[in-house]
């Protein structure tokens, strides 16, 4: 049976062994995995189905929806190593039987990692994004892996990110049709982002995941 190990804004906070039939996760207390610390994570936002070794994970029509690396899904069969980002958090799906499962009469294949380095690639591949959760570029993904990254914004002021030593800093222009941020217009002199804000920009709202 697989298992979730649990991350919010990059740190591991626990992990959840999966069981046979269905599994929720969201907000509400309700819930089977319970995700209360982050507003942008719907009451309940997803769910889990397991039949047999097979682990299905479904959105449930939440407000921000449900994420992998290659983009918003409603339904999507779990993988070895695949992480499911859900608001500020990311659930990384481990199948552990394929780690431990020996091959009878083989040795270990030229392909076949060990347990700890999956780990440390796992760990590594999760990085400050942008999801782009409603408008024309709905389900795209801008990694935050420069010193700057540019979101355009034709006929006005583009939205400026900049990656510095205590985080990333959104720049923008005041004004009508310049980037917001949650709403708002962006402070003079920049605002430091922090995990589940609201970025929009040409009609399109980017959600930050750190």
């Amino acid at each position: 049976m697989g298992k979730l190990v649990i991350k919010f804004q990059g740190k591991p906070v626990g992990d959840v062994n999966l069981r046979l039939g269905d599994m929720t996760i969201g907000r509400h207390s309700t819930c089977d995995i319970v995700l209360n610390n982050d507003k942008s994570v719907s009451g309940t936002h997803a769910v889990i189905k397991t039949v047999g070794r097979k682990s299905t994970i479904e959105d449930l029509d939440s407000t921000n929806g449900t994420f992998l690396i290659s983009g918003r899904i409603t339904r999507h069969e779990l993988r070895h190593g695949e992480g499911i980002i859900i608001g500020s958090h990311e659930l990384i799906y481990r199948d552990d039987l394929v780690l431990d499962a020996p091959v009878f009469g083989k040795g270990p294949s030229a392909s076949a990692a060990p347990a700890d380095s999956r780990d440390k690639t796992m760990v590594i591949s999760v990085q400050a994004q942008l999801v782009a959760t409603d408008g024309k570029d709905k389900g795209k993904r801008v990694p935050l892996v420069k010193e700057e990254t540019l979101l355009d914004n034709p006929g006005k002021s583009p939205a400026r990110i900049y990656r510095g030593p205590d985080g990333y800093v959104l720049h923008a222009q005041i004004g009508p049709g310049e980037p917001r941020l949650n709403d708002k217009p962006v402070p003079p002199g920049g605002q430091l982002l922090e995990s589940g804000d609201i970025i929009e920009v040409a009609g399109t709202k980017f959600q930050v995941v750190i």
